[in-house]
């Protein structure tokens, strides 16, 4: 069965873990025996401090700081001219979790007459894509979506349907969490007040956190260095993991074990086919195929 279909350019992330897309290529040849290094191509990746970023990360809360570093992986290098016909594309499930609780308190003090502005504004979820596309110059569509259904797959979906109207050339898809006590503790009445079992693991010790970008377009406009997606929506046997990678949990973590895929899909593991799997809280499952050009 055919699905989504996609290429992707380029890559980015910043988590917890993984500062930028060489550290993470460096984990996954780890991972897969290949002892190496990084080559020149993968060196390149490596990210640089940048002193317009850092300033324009002043005063921005984590989330915004999170997706600015992994756009800012994913988008370096490229012309700032495939920018004005590209789209942006976020997905966040918890959102600035801390600012939108501040302003819930502030409404509840003087039956709201003293509600915090401030907090307001951190805590519309549409404010990380909107800051993300005055500062990189992104004119086309931006759009902000909040789910945990497919939180991957949807996306990508998303993305092919904004590619097909044919209104701009690249899609770059983010997605941003940030670690917050306050969503751990509702994740924790969830689960064993609701049954919620899904949520369960975002109650661990070791709670994550961060970003990643990736930059899309049609498969037919690729280029030979570009990897191609393509979404299985069938049950498919050898859909395993390349690379198992000691991940902490947050709800866009998914996204990292994508970034993995890809990985290990750009340096060869000898372990093919290369898929993505998003399973959901019924056990239902989309398979991500992920190939280089040509193969």
């Amino acid at each position: 069965m055919n699905g989504t279909k996609l290429a992707v350019c380029s890559w980015g992330i910043y988590t917890d873990q993984f500062a930028d897309a060489a550290s993470l290529i460096a984990a996954v040849k780890a991972q897969a025996g290949n002892l190496t290094g990084l080559n020149c191509a993968d060196a390149d990746r490596a990210q640089m401090t940048d002193p317009d970023l850092e300033t324009a990360l002043q005063g921005l809360d984590s989330i915004n700081q999170y997706a600015f570093r992994a756009l800012h992986d994913a988008l370096a290098g490229r012309d700032s001219a495939m920018l004005h016909r590209a789209g942006l594309l976020l997905l966040s499930a918890w959102g600035p979790m801390d600012h939108t609780a501040s302003f819930l308190d502030s409404m509840l003090e003087a039956q709201g007459r003293y509600a915090s502005p401030r907090h307001f504004t951190r805590s519309v979820y549409s404010t990380v894509a909107s800051h993300a596309a005055i500062y990189f110059g992104i004119h086309g569509p931006c759009e902000t979506v909040t789910h945990g259904q497919w939180p991957i797959c949807s996306v990508l979906d998303r993305a092919a349907d904004m590619l097909a109207s044919r209104r701009l050339d690249h899609v770059i898809a983010c997605w941003a969490d940030q670690s917050s006590k306050i969503a751990e503790d509702l994740c924790r009445r969830g689960a064993t007040a609701l049954n919620r079992h899904e949520f369960a693991r975002f109650t661990s010790d070791e709670a994550g956190y961060g970003s990643v970008a990736l930059v899309l377009k049609r498969p037919e406009e690729s280029s030979p260095s570009d990897l191609l997606l393509e979404i299985l929506d069938t049950n498919t046997a050898s859909a395993s993991a390349p690379v198992t990678l000691n991940i902490h949990n947050f709800p866009t973590d998914g996204a990292v074990h994508l970034a993995a895929a890809l990985a290990a899909a750009r340096i060869g593991t000898g372990k093919l086919p290369i898929y993505f799997t998003e399973t959901d809280p019924r056990g239902r499952s989309r398979f991500v195929h992920v190939t280089p050009k040509g193969q």
